[in-house]
C-alpha cells in the first residue's frame, strides 16, 4: 500500500488529481491523506483561542466527506481517502507529520491555489517542495475540456 500525501482546501477541485494520479501509477494501490496546512500561533493568547476558533470538523464540508467516500467505492485502485490537518511553523515539525502518517510520496496538482480555511491556514507548497520525499505533479482532468475534445 502506498500512501499519498496531498495539499487541499476541502472543496471538490481538490479530488480532481485522483484520476490522474491513478493513471499515472497503475495497478498500485493508494491510500490518499488529503491535508491543510495550519499555522501554530505564538501568542500566548492565540494560543489559549486556538480550540474555540479553529474547530477542524468545521473546516470539512460533509459534502466533501461523501465525495471522498464516493471516490473510494468508484476508484478501486485508491484504498482509503482522510482527511488531515498539519499544524506546524516549520520544515522539521513537517518531516514528522510525514513520519507520523507513512507518507511515501507528495503530489501537487498543478494548478493548485492556495485557499486558506482559517486566520491559521497558511500554503503548504513551500513545506513540499523542501520534503525530502519525491513531489509528483499531477495535471487535473478538466471534464469540460475532454467533452470538447471527444466532439
Amino acid at each position: 500500500m502506498t500512501h499519498v500525501l496531498i495539499p487541499s482546501n476541502f472543496q471538490e477541485d481538490s479530488l480532481d488529481c485522483l484520476v490522474e494520479l491513478i493513471e499515472t501509477f497503475p495497478g498500485l494501490p493508494l491510500k490518499v491523506l488529503l491535508f491543510h496546512a495550519l499555522e501554530v500561533p505564538t501568542c500566548i493568547t492565540d494560543l489559549l483561542m486556538l480550540p474555540r476558533e479553529c474547530r477542524e470538523e468545521e473546516l470539512i464540508p460533509a459534502r466533501f466527506s461523501r465525495q471522498c467516500q464516493e471516490l473510494v467505492q468508484e476508484l478501486e485502485q485508491v484504498q482509503e481517502i482522510k482527511h488531515a490537518f498539519f499544524y506546524g511553523n516549520t520544515q522539521s515539525a513537517f518531516g514528522n507529520f510525514l513520519k507520523a502518517n507513512k507518507i511515501d510520496f507528495l503530489v501537487a496538482p498543478a494548478g493548485f491555489r492556495f485557499t486558506p480555511l482559517s486566520s491559521f491556514s497558511q500554503n503548504p507548497m513551500p513545506y513540499l517542495k523542501k520534503a525530502a520525499l519525491h513531489l509528483v505533479t499531477v495535471s487535473p482532468r478538466v471534464p469540460q475540456a475532454a467533452e470538447v475534445l471527444a466532439q
